[in-house]
């Protein structure tokens, strides 16, 4: 077992901790960072000596890497070029903090609450406690106590949520005066004195905000905290409005023997994981900017939604060098796994292969599926392989006037100022290259053979006059699924438009609930 919620611990077979030297300690460190990744020999030298390096640098870190090994001998220490890679999958804490987060979304309050106090209670101090402030774990303790907080904040509102207010308000209390300026636990705690009987005190805890916010920022509270004071004031506290895309946070999972991927999760209720088709990116997302924000914002307020960064994208940049179907499905079943509980999977634009796929290959993961604007046989959609090729083409060599004519594609009938819009929310997504090379990859991938073994219940919502996607991909998934059914929608749009947005929400809602 590996300990960074704390002071950096390995322990053994018998649950002590081993002893470590300070050198071997940082090299561990440095490892449990990049956990399920390769580290160059170069970094680490520089991560274990950043201010001198020894004559021999190479040979010193051998020299460490060899008294780390013999200090854990089961431990998965292993030599990959350029470097060295730690796996270490549920033996490291930080990674069970993670899990049982995870686990907690779309539960009941009660539930979440007690999935949420178990990932608390691994905590033992500042993540990386010793290499928190050296280059050696910065980053990954950053983010790390971020999800900490987040994780307090997500306690007591499951806590509340529970109608077990009494109980969370000691601690929320001391919680908000550690961190007076974090909106979210304010909030709660404002909702926990009003659940109590003490409205007074919840209207002088958001005026003691004001001021500080004012004196100290110079800023005003946000329109939801202050909308939540007028409710108070006129004892007329209504439901908690849905989260904002805004506060989406991500975390990482790294897929088997592959990259380490970016995830966030929003929301309440059936957990649904919105698949990313050709590029896109949790940041991009959440600004509002995607043109598939609007409807993951509204189904943020019915369901627990989880997105995701598909290597080489958004908050998941790298190198790519497998652009593959089958590295696609591995990059799905890794973040459904790393959920723990069977999900509903929302496939838009290129990713209904995918999500065939998966709901064949694992169908105990898969409990619902959802169509969107998608397809089965890329070979049937895209017909002129001529057409495609230019497309990749100019992809690859004119990012710019390549993401503009798909954004026309999206969205028929664009201005150029809209046009232009949609275009920066693709190259803000992927770089070209990385681009290009997932959209050769969609041209060819041919899943029909695998619908008759899909059993999850298929929901396949598409435009009649689909100009990216033709209305007749949606409607071979319907024909061919075992259990499916089809809900056309009027225009000639690919994703859904401002007038029929409540229409798809509720069909994609009332399906999950189902």
């Amino acid at each position: 077992m590996f300990r960074v919620l704390g002071a950096v611990e390995a322990e053994g077979p018998d649950g002590a901790p081993v002893p470590l030297g300070e050198r071997q300690r940082a090299l561990l460190a440095s490892l449990l960072a990049r956990a399920g990744t390769v580290v160059s020999v170069d970094e680490l030298t520089t991560l274990m000596w950043p201010d001198r390096q020894p004559a021999d640098p190479a040979a010193a870190l051998q020299n460490q890497v060899s008294r780390l090994r013999r200090a854990l001998p089961r431990a998965a220490l292993r030599t990959r070029p350029p470097g060295y890679l730690l796996e270490v999958g549920d033996d490291l804490d930080a990674n069970r903090f993670t899990a049982l987060l995870a686990a907690a979304a779309g539960v009941e309050a009660a539930r979440a609450a007690e999935l949420v106090a178990s990932a608390l209670s691994l905590w033992r101090g500042r993540a990386y406690a010793g290499f928190a402030d050296g280059p050696v774990a910065r980053f990954e303790a950053i983010r790390l106590d971020e999800a900490r907080l987040h994780a307090v904040e997500d306690l007591h509102r499951h806590l509340l949520d529970a109608g077990r207010a009494e109980e969370a308000l000691p601690a929320l209390e001391a919680f908000v005066g550690e961190h007076p300026l974090r909106e979210r636990a304010r909030e709660t705690l404002m909702r926990v004195l009003y659940a109590t009987g003490r409205h007074a005190d919840a209207l002088r805890t958001y005026a003691e905000y004001e001021k500080r916010l004012g004196d100290e920022l110079g800023l005003t509270p946000a329109a939801g905290i202050a909308r939540l004071q007028v409710e108070i004031l006129r004892h007329d506290l209504g439901a908690p409005a849905p989260p904002a895309l805004s506060a989406l946070r991500a975390r990482y999972v790294t897929v088997p023997r592959g990259p380490r991927i970016a995830v966030a999760t929003l929301g309440a209720g059936p957990p649904l994981v919105a698949l990313p088709g050709w590029v896109s990116s949790i940041e991009v997302i959440a600004s509002g900017r995607d043109p598939r924000s609007s409807l993951l914002q509204e189904l943020v307020g019915r369901c627990a939604v989880t997105l995701y960064d598909r290597h080489g994208t958004g908050l998941s940049r790298g190198p790519v060098t497998d652009f593959g179907f089958d590295a696609t499905v591995d990059e799905l079943e890794a973040v459904v796994c790393h959920l723990g509980t069977p999900v509903g999977l929302l496939a838009m634009s290129q990713a209904g292969p995918v999500a065939i796929a998966l709901a064949a290959r694992r169908p105990d993961l898969v409990r619902r599926l959802v169509f969107l604007g998608t397809y089965a046989d890329g070979t049937a959609v895209f017909t002129r392989p001529d057409l495609n090729a230019a497309l990749v083409a100019m992809v690859r060599s004119h990012w710019g006037l390549g993401s503009t004519l798909f954004a026309g594609l999206y969205r028929p009938e664009a201005t150029e100022e809209a046009a232009h819009h949609l275009g920066m929310v693709l190259r803000d997504s992927a770089d070209r290259d990385v681009a290009a090379g997932y959209l050769e990859a969609v041209y060819d991938v041919d899943v029909t053979d695998l619908l008759p073994s899909v059993v999850a219940p298929s929901l396949v919502v598409h435009y009649r006059g689909d100009r990216l996607v033709p209305f007749e991909g949606g409607r071979q998934l319907a024909r061919s699924l075992p259990d499916a059914v089809l809900v056309p929608l009027e225009g000639r749009f690919h994703l859904p438009d401002a007038r029929d947005l409540g229409r798809v929400v509720d069909e994609i809602a009332e399906f999950l609930h189902s």
